[in-house]
């Protein structure tokens, strides 16, 4: 009668050992099912491509229209010209605005800190020459540093 307790268990012993066993034995299965992350990081996401696209031709676009925004003020241009050069980066901003804001809140924040100043600024019919110079600098960095980061 000892010998069968013996025995059983040994069985019941071994049956839990061999179940244990049976669920370490296919650990990446279980973890690739478990965190679904790991595979969205390894396959870029071919809408978020497109964005960043979209995104630098945009910040691109905002560069262009502030570098002309430096020459009209530094050629001493009419008001008038400022401020329609000052129209054309508030549209190339707003063509991207919401995607940067939404993808990369920081850097919004930091960009916008000086770009709506500076466009306020050239709409401002009493200009302050030095002060749009001091904002054009200022987000010129921002955005070259933002494309930077993107690449």
């Amino acid at each position: 009668m000892n010998g069968f307790r013996v025995l059983t268990n040994g069985f019941i012993l071994g049956a839990i050992l061999l179940s244990g066993c049976n669920d370490s034995a296919k650990p990446e299965e279980g973890q690739q099912e478990k965190n679904p992350v790991i595979k969205e990081k390894s396959d870029p996401n071919p809408g978020e491509a497109q964005n960043a696209e979209v995104i630098k031709k945009g910040v691109s676009e905002v560069l262009q229209s502030i570098n002309a925004l430096e020459t009209e003020v530094s050629t001493k241009a009419d008001v008038e010209e400022i401020q329609k050069v000052g129209k054309e980066i508030s549209s190339a901003w707003d063509s991207i605005e919401k995607q940067v804001e939404d993808e990369y809140p920081d850097w919004y924040e930091r960009i916008e800190k000086n770009l709506y100043p500076l466009i306020g600024e050239s709409g401002n019919p009493d200009k302050d020459p030095e002060k749009i110079k001091r904002l054009s600098e200022a987000t010129k960095e921002d955005l070259q540093l933002f494309l930077e980061e993107m690449k």
